[in-house]
């Protein structure tokens, strides 16, 4: 079964570089509470998970249907689709865009700020493009960046080394060498 909570309170307890003790001590629960959260042996209450997920910056709306599809049983949470919240996010809502355009930024030193701070990009992504190396030598574009975000990043779980295989790919397909 897929553990939706968790790898989001994973996810962004690594961005911001803390411990399970430290990450659970901002929401009053032990370190051992955010290691079962992260695990998925046992899923925060609504009313906590609503509150990281306003940290998270994940709409309520969203937090809340994240919540219900990670308590059903695993043939029926294909039922709850949230590529449609999604699209309704970037579409209608005052204040929220959706994912960031990396397209739009013209210096890549702000492209790149930007990139380390968004922990909405999957691990395996910001593993990748935390990597000096990378920057040097590849030179990513804000289009690249959305692709791999956009196409990669909805398969799961990706290593870094999987991402920087899906941006060859994406240069030889493109031509966007």
């Amino acid at each position: 079964m897929k553990n939706y909570l968790g790898e989001q309170i994973h996810s962004h307890r690594e961005v911001l570089n803390m411990t399970q003790d430290q990450f659970g001590s901002k929401y009053s629960v032990s370190g051992p509470a955010i290691f079962k959260f992260e695990k998925g042996y046992v899923k925060p209450s609504l009313e906590l998970w609503l509150k990281m997920a306003k940290d998270f910056d994940i709409p309520q709306r969203k937090a809340v249907l994240l919540w219900v599809k990670s308590k059903l049983p695993e043939e029926y949470q294909d039922f709850i689709d949230l590529t449609a919240e999604v699209a309704a996010e970037a579409g209608g809502k005052k204040g929220k865009a959706g994912p960031r355009d990396y397209s739009t930024y013209s210096d890549r030193d702000d492209m790149r700020a930007a990139v380390k701070k968004d922990a909405a990009l999957p691990k395996g992504l910001r593993d990748l493009l935390a990597d000096d190396e990378l920057w040097a030598v590849y030179r990513p574009t804000g289009r690249e960046i959305n692709i791999l975000r956009d196409t990669f990043g909805q398969l799961g779980k990706g290593t870094k080394a999987a991402y920087r295989e899906a941006l060859r790919l994406i240069r030889e397909f493109t031509g966007l060498d």
